[in-house]
């Protein structure tokens, strides 16, 4: 009990705890340019496109709230983009399209998203249109569109990383099919060198059309129509609205006095234009839909609502109003609706149809419950509890009641399961098949959908997921603090997001270099992590999306001599050269699963290149040292975060409670701000692609002295050419760079051959000096050289390997006395 008050509370503040945020409106301009409003008339606006030059227009299309951006007060508007992940609202079937900004960031509040999303290294951006109904999709996806060209490349939020970083993409239901259209749009236009979209994702979204109980649309109409009913005609125009036509599967026609719907896919938007996108594989396309997927229907009951109430005097019945929904698969009775009014004729009009879709597995909303409350609400305003009629000089009581007053199914299928996945069968669109209520889970290819869907990876409500038990599980965009089921909806939308940004990191990792281009993954996600399997959802997305952060009680700075842990940023003149510039000392044996993290910024440079590396030391001159990967860092003038993992496995870091930073430039002026240690990062490392190539040296990897007094250079003689390696201190060294991680499994010893009488004082080892150091000396001489093999077990310390493998980004060359001179013949694997 008392954990659940706690995540209660924890939620209750995150959710109103407005982070810093700016709001920007868009506006198309009489040149179909987009353009960035100034001032905040929305008549006659003036602005400005994304060059800078004037113009103006008459009506705002879009709005955006970007949230937590990295500040730069150099920029027009204090702030640049880094790593944008744009959320796209959904159809806001208010008709005065009343919902802001707020409103939009308070319900994404609700599942701790922003915090994520920071966390986790993106800038979130909110996108909302200004009209969601009477636009239609495919005006707001060609203003999408311009809204990422514009993002991509302009004067007053600037985006330095478009082209490496890139637009990931949420569209949440109707913002689904806009920002795939849109995204697909742009994406085929935009030239090499723009922003990419890395990946478009959307969150239970009507790729195939949505669903409305088919009686619906009748009932709406004739009470808009016949009954007077204002709201009923305002829901009418916007279920005939383009933005809301175009999504639905059934639909909806007027002929004179007679309305009516039908389950049509021909000629339509969603059916035909709309499938270029779908198609389109420039980007990779994550679909997840809230709905089950159990191959059958749910069970329901085939009524929705009944309502009748009646005025009487003298059992003389003086008016009535009815209203009854239906579902039916045999062209049965779908709408009843009856008005009679004092002794004028009744008005009434049966409706009959076939609304099989109305159940079709997929996600729910309470459309019937929803007017069902407003027809209730309406007839007791037209016949309330107590009336009186006037006669001549004399006041008459009237009796009221309701004849019937029962909601027996409030809810219904919104958006089928198989429309959200964009599944296919035998080719064709689900939708129009029988496969739509028939599908099951059982052996679907969620990751990996093939032919089955037009999405790189497709999710729904499966026997992994949190809401599969549930009778009807499944419910369109449920927030946790709209409903009385928060903890399902807390845990379902926990596992929705889990294999949206599962997918995300899956399409960051860089294989070339065997790292994410976003470093705040690292420690969280994998690239090679099943999505589905829900055990390995990082534990961040169940604290509110914030890390569990610790700072060091020591801190020492080698070329700011006065600046200590007190200071969270510390900044320095840095030389050129491999150079160590921190120190930081956590106290106690560091713990697996944990990742070091540093912001680092350059200004100034020397040059065009800065790298970092960390070494995790047992004291704090860093002997018996584990050396991390090497980093690029950038040198743009503006703060990047690095982030290493550090072993997983139990009692490799035993004795390990120092950290060091090395940066290895040009030189220039350094900012280190932020060092700390994160607890709660504990993903598995993926083992590594295989080594390019079994020869280290020659010819195949570029080598580097760690220091000034370590000269490297090519080496003749009459026996032949090699490396001489020439060691002015001792501890000094060099090293050979792979470039990335690289596995050699496929491999048992290193094999070196040198110089006689050279390398007896040096040792050899892979990324981290173990224990036991593995020395060149007392080698065999053969053909005139002396070959020493080495054990790969004996040089890779595989207590801290990605799964024990023999993986490695480097392989080191040391002097353990000063002095030392060591000239190679050639080293390889075998």
């Amino acid at each position: 009990m008392m954990r659940y008050l706690w995540l209660f509370l924890m939620m209750f503040f995150a959710s109103n705890a407005m982070a810093a945020h700016k709001d920007f409106s868009f506006f198309v301009d009489e040149n179909d340019r987009l353009c960035i409003q100034k001032g905040k008339f929305l008549v006659n606006l003036r602005g400005y496109d994304n060059e800078g030059k004037l113009c103006s227009g008459k009506t705002q299309s879009v709005r955006i709230r970007v949230i937590d951006a990295p500040e730069d007060k150099h920029t027009p508007t204090d702030i640049y983009l880094e790593r944008p992940f744009i959320i796209v609202d959904g159809i806001n079937l208010d008709p005065e399209e009343k919902k802001t900004l707020t409103d939009l960031e308070d319900q994404i509040n609700q599942v701790w998203l922003p915090n994520l999303l920071k966390t986790l290294g993106y800038t979130p951006v909110l996108v909302q249109f200004t009209e969601t109904v009477r636009t239609s999709l495919q005006e707001n996806s060609k203003v999408l569109s311009q809204l990422f060209a514009f993002l991509n490349n302009n004067k007053y939020i600037p985006f330095p990383g478009a082209k490496e970083d890139g637009f990931v993409i949420m569209g949440i239901s109707q913002g689904g099919v806009i920002g795939r259209y849109g995204s697909y749009l742009y994406d085929t236009h935009r030239s090499p060198s723009d922003a990419p979209i890395r990946i478009f994702s959307s969150l239970d979204s009507p790729h195939q059309g949505a669903v409305m109980p088919m009686g619906l649309f009748n009932t709406v109409a004739f009470w808009g129509d016949k009954g007077g009913s204002a709201s009923a005609s305002m829901f009418k125009d916007i279920l005939l609205s383009k933005g809301a036509a175009d999504l639905l599967v059934y639909e909806n026609k007027c002929d004179g006095n007679s309305c009516s719907s039908e389950v049509n896919t021909k000629g339509r938007f969603l059916f035909e234009d709309y499938r270029k996108a779908a198609e389109y594989k420039g980007f990779p396309t994550v679909l997840v839909s809230q709905g089950q997927l159990k191959g059958v229907s749910p069970t329901h009951s085939n009524d929705y609502y009944h309502l009748s109430r009646h005025v009487e005097k003298f059992s003389m019945v003086l008016g009535s109003a009815v209203s009854r929904m239906h579902y039916s698969e045999n062209n049965g009775t779908l709408a009843r609706n009856r008005k009679k009014e004092t002794t004028d004729d009744a008005v009434l009009d049966d409706y009959k149809g076939i609304s099989k879709y109305d159940f079709i597995q997929g996600s729910t909303y309470p459309f019937a419950e929803t007017i069902y409350k407003s027809l209730r609400g309406g007839f007791l305003d037209a016949m309330p509890d107590k009336m009186e009629e006037d006669f001549l000089l004399f006041d008459f009581d009237l009796n009221t009641s309701w004849d019937v007053d029962v909601l027996t199914q409030g809810w219904s299928t919104f958006i089928p399961t198989v429309s959200a996945m964009d599944m296919k069968c035998n080719g064709e669109l689900a939708i129009r098949s029988d496969c739509g209520f028939t599908q099951s889970s059982a052996g679907f290819p969620f990751e990996n959908p093939g032919a089955r869907s037009t999405a790189t990876a497709a999710f729904a409500v499966d026997p992994t997921h949190p809401r599969y038990g549930e009778a009807i599980s499944g419910r369109h965009i449920e927030l946790p603090f709209e409903t009385v089921n928060l903890m399902p909806v807390i845990y379902g939308m926990r596992v929705d997001m889990w294999r949206i940004l599962c997918e995300v990191a899956k399409y960051d990792y860089d294989a070339s270099v065997g790292q994410f281009r976003n470093p705040k993954l690292i420690g969280y996600f994998s690239p090679d992590t099943k999505c589905m399997d829900a055990s390995k959802m990082p534990d961040v997305l169940g604290h509110m999306g914030l890390s569990k952060k610790v700072s060091f009680a020591y801190a020492r700075y080698d070329y700011n001599k006065d600046a200590t842990e007190a200071n969270s940023s510390v900044k320095f003149n840095l030389p050129a050269g491999w150079k160590k510039v921190g120190s930081w000392n956590y106290g106690e044996n560091v713990q697996a699963n944990t990742s070091f993290e540093v912001n680092v910024k350059v200004e100034n440079p020397k040059g065009n290149w800065m790298k970092a590396e960390l070494l995790v030391c047992r004291t704090k001159f860093c002997s018996g040292h584990l050396q991390l990967n090497e980093f690029d860092v950038p040198v743009d003038g503006k703060s990047h975060t690095l982030r290493w993992q550090l072993p997983a496995n139990d009692g490799a870091l035993d004795g390990m409670r120092w950290f060091r930073l090395v940066l290895n430039s040009d030189g220039g002026d350094v900012t280190i701000s932020d060092a700390s240690l994160l607890l709660d990062t504990r993903s598995e490392q993926a083992v590594p692609s295989k080594i390019g190539s079994a020869v280290v040296y020659p010819n195949n990897y570029e080598y580097f002295p760690w220091t000034d007094d370590v000269h490297v250079q090519s080496f003749v003689d009459v026996l032949g050419s090699g490396l001489e390696i020439s060691y002015g201190k001792a501890r000094s060294g060099m090293h050979f760079e792979f470039g990335k991680m690289v596995s050699m499994d496929d491999y048992s010893n290193l094999v070196v051959d040198y110089w006689p009488g050279t390398c007896q004082n040096t040792i050899a080892y892979f990324d981290s000096k173990k224990l036991t150091e593995a020395n060149l000396d007392n080698g065999s001489l053969q053909n005139g050289f002396v070959r020493k093999i080495l054990p790969l077990s004996e040089i890779i310390d595989t207590d801290v390997t990605p799964k024990g493998s023999k993986s490695a980004h480097r392989l080191n060359l040391q002097s353990v006395y000063a002095n030392e001179r060591c000239v190679i013949k050639s080293i390889m694997l075998k």
